[in-house]
């Protein structure tokens, strides 16, 4: 059964309020319930803003023996604000020490092709939640749907956000429609809200 630690906090963390760190407690709950739910044998998780790891803990918690891959931009922007300095980074690499776990510092806006752990090691899962922008979204979206393992009926994106920063929900909308023939999606509230998008099965021979 899943329990949330506090001490995975990070030290002056201007954000976990003692009523912040109390709604974590839900919060963090649904996304491991997510996880388990839809693809609890996941062997590679991946996320795009890692900040001090606390979501990656929590998908380590769901599935210990993963491989996790954590991308940020570590540039104080967004949920890294007051991060700044390497902080948060820091801290993640602390509270993920016991894990099958690999963190890179790069501005996924800037890449083609979302880094694979292994050519043969496609994600499971992804976890959005980075540059919060329309088209930062979209962009994001656009590189994880590509790196998503064709090979798992369950494999999935979960995107964060959606009811709680406007140009997030815009984005993700626009990227929904735009691939409706090929996705399917499900709103999942939370504190955030949450949007878990799977690949729609196809008939054989087709590809997408």
């Amino acid at each position: 059964m899943f329990k949330f630690d506090t001490k995975i906090i990070c030290p002056g963390d201007p954000t976990a309020t003692p009523e912040r760190v109390e709604q974590y407690k839900k919060y963090y709950k649904v996304k491991y319930d997510i996880l388990k739910d839809n693809c609890p044998d996941a062997k590679v998780i991946g996320e795009i803003g890692v900040r001090a790891g606390y979501s990656a803990w929590v998908f380590l918690q769901a599935c210990p023996e993963a491989m996790y891959c954590g991308f940020d931009a570590n540039n104080g922007t967004h949920g890294g604000q007051g991060g700044e300095n390497g902080k948060f980074a820091e801290w993640a690499s602390k509270i993920l020490e016991d894990y099958d776990v690999k963190l890179t510092q790069v501005d996924t806006q800037k890449l083609a092709h979302l880094p694979l752990p292994h050519p043969t090691k496609p994600f499971d899962f992804l976890h959005v939640d980075g540059d919060h922008t329309i088209e930062g979204v979209k962009h994001d979206l656009d590189i994880c749907f590509e790196a998503l393992n064709d090979d798992n009926e369950n494999a999935f994106i979960l995107i964060d956000d959606y009811t709680y920063i406007q140009t997030v929900k815009i984005g993700v909308d626009e990227w929904l429609k735009k691939n409706q023939n090929t996705v399917k999606h499900e709103f999942i509230p939370s504190l955030r809200g949450e949007i878990l998008i799977k690949r729609k099965k196809l008939n054989k021979g087709e590809k997408y």
